[in-house]
């Protein structure tokens, strides 16, 4: 993680056909309501495309960003259903240019209400749920669906669009687990909640480009895809007294240097590494009594030997 977790955050964030090969980079354009999060989805798609040869595991990936009904708050929610029709399913808030959901002809503002014949579990539903991890994993298990049957090859859609439904075939392409979110919120953060990573805005203002974008996001996807168990607060204030520090120090090496696979196979420049660290740790880095990662001595010589090792054309090792 890059800093202390902030499940909080989540209750207010706004929210396959297979080709022979990885498609080249594509740029944070296409279609989308808020700018912000196409440009953090589409380097995360980035880097989950290029880098899925490194990955344990794929996942369909369309280049589609969500978002619901219950993300809002209640005030917002019925000018969300006159305006985007979020109560007839999960809302597209995004799509990546190139991908396959841009392929397929889905559009910003396109609300989904079936898949395969089957609908969409009900986003009212959801949003009445006042748990708000409950009513999270209500509004993810609507992307699952769609998700699980992207497994079976690609999806015939229901979409409605300007009050018209319209049918489209949704294909996939895999790629690493890369489900990311951008949280309104004014802390300085991103961490992984073992299904999903999720960025502040705060963050995202804070990163000088998407070579640095790269850099907090390859970390944090690392997280995801080589399974790290989630950190809880309890446990990072313990790690900063020295105990059980050594797991969770191994786990932030470990998720420092496949990041940097992922950015290396994403074209991304890693010569933007050790500056963002520095700038970064520099500025919110604790005391060492209190620290639960990696200083920035150990994350810039970490840095310096695994970029050696990708110029070398070595092997990741685990």
């Amino acid at each position: 993680m890059i800093a202390a977790l902030f499940l909080s955050l989540l209750a207010a964030q706004a929210p396959a056909a297979v080709p022979a090969a990885a498609p080249a980079p594509v740029a944070a354009a296409g279609t989308t309501l808020r700018k912000d999060d196409l440009r953090v989805g589409a380097v995360a798609y980035r880097l989950a495309i290029a880098g899925r040869a490194l990955c344990p595991r794929t996942i369909p990936q369309t280049g589609l960003l969500f978002h619901h009904l219950g993300e809002y708050l209640p005030r917002d929610r019925p000018l969300m259903v006159a305006r985007y029709g979020l109560d007839r399913g999960p809302g597209v808030l995004g799509v990546v240019a190139g991908s396959p959901a841009d392929l397929a002809g889905l559009v910003a503002g396109d609300v989904l209400l079936r898949v395969d014949g089957a609908p969409f579990p009900s986003p009212v539903a959801i949003a009445a749920e006042r748990d708000p991890k409950k009513m999270r994993a209500g509004a993810e298990a609507s992307e699952a669906e769609l998700e699980d049957a992207l497994g079976h090859g690609p999806a015939e859609l229901v979409v409605l669009r300007d009050g018209r439904e319209l049918k489209l075939s949704l294909g996939s392409i895999p790629g690493c687990e890369a489900r990311v979110r951008l949280a309104r919120s004014t802390q300085v953060n991103a961490f992984h909640t073992g299904r999903k990573v999720v960025m502040t805005t705060a963050m995202l203002a804070f990163v000088a480009s998407d070579d640095e974008l790269a850099v907090v996001l390859g970390h944090e996807m690392s997280h995801s895809i080589l399974h790290h168990p989630v950190m809880g607060e309890g446990e990072g204030i313990l790690a900063g007294f020295g105990i059980g520090a050594g797991a969770i120090w191994q786990r932030e090496a470990q998720a420092d240097r496949f990041g940097l696979r992922l950015m290396a196979a994403a074209s991304y420049d890693l010569g933007a590494v050790i500056p963002f660290w520095r700038r970064y740790l520099l500025k919110y880095d604790g005391p060492q009594l209190f620290r639960s990662h990696p200083s920035l001595e150990a994350r810039t010589r970490m840095a310096t030997e695994e970029i050696a090792a990708i110029r070398a054309g070595e092997a990741w090792k685990p």
